[in-house]
């Protein structure tokens, strides 16, 4: 009954092929996907946050923002991270009344900070004083590893071995043996099965970067360093022998 159900794919499939014969290879073959994923623990950090400040007068404002990188930098510095992993970076300024009779304008000043941990044993000491400071918001924190090409490239070899085990399986159900590697591509070959009339086109989504937040994250999440999920996938083309 597999053997029919398969059979019947492969018909289906070949008559389809000679729509879009120029898009597909001219030789027999089978599209896999592997995928290879571990959970690791980072050894690397980001914090990314904003230091703001409101008030009717713009220098007043300005001097609060200053006051508070002044302390953020000491801090850093306290726990040995160097300046050169510390981004103080687009200072902004809006115009805005506080109430809709308000004749007078006041000032929201704002810049942005971008500090690297190297340390993760520190990470506690430099979060912890941030989040209890006053002026800064919009927190976000991201991990990753000094040796990230290192695992990638053994998850690209965990994915290749399972894209190999699936082609395999795939031919034995009709009788063929896995041929040549005759393409392969670390991103999904969506192609295929869309030129030959097997998936829709999925039209892209219109987004407007302009109008996108940073998402604030939980403070106590913040404070933690968990593992990480780490995956790479891999879509190969197989030659029948």
């Amino acid at each position: 009954m597999l053997k029919k159900s398969l059979c019947a794919a492969a018909l289906a499939l070949a008559s389809l092929q000679g729509v879009a014969a120029a898009e597909l290879p001219s030789y027999p073959f089978i599209h896999a996907r592997g995928t290879g994923f571990m959970y690791v623990q980072p050894d690397l950090g980001e914090i990314d946050f904003d230091v703001s400040a409101y008030d009717a007068n713009a220098e007043a404002a300005v001097a609060v923002i200053q006051e508070r990188v002044l302390e953020i930098r000491a801090l850093l510095a306290e726990q040995g991270v160097p300046d050169a992993d510390v981004d103080v970076r687009d200072m902004r300024r809006q115009i805005r009344k506080a109430s809709i009779t308000a004749s007078d304008p006041e000032y929201d000043i704002k810049c942005s900070i971008h500090i690297v941990v190297r340390d993760l044993g520190k990470w506690r000491d430099i979060m912890m004083p941030l989040l209890k400071k006053q002026n800064l918001d919009a927190f976000a924190a991201t991990f990753g590893l000094k040796e990230r090409a290192k695992v990638e490239a053994e998850l690209t070899e965990h994915a290749v071995r399972e894209a190999t085990a699936k082609a395999d399986a795939m031919a034995k159900g009709f009788g063929k043996r896995v041929g040549a590697v005759a393409g392969v591509s670390s991103d999904e070959i969506k192609n295929i099965t869309r030129s030959i009339g097997l998936a829709p086109v999925e039209w892209p989504r219109n987004s407007n970067s302009a109008n996108t937040k940073r998402n604030e994250q939980d403070p106590a999440d913040l404070l933690m360093v968990s593992a990480m999920k780490m995956s790479q996938s891999v879509d190969v083309l197989f030659r029948f022998k």
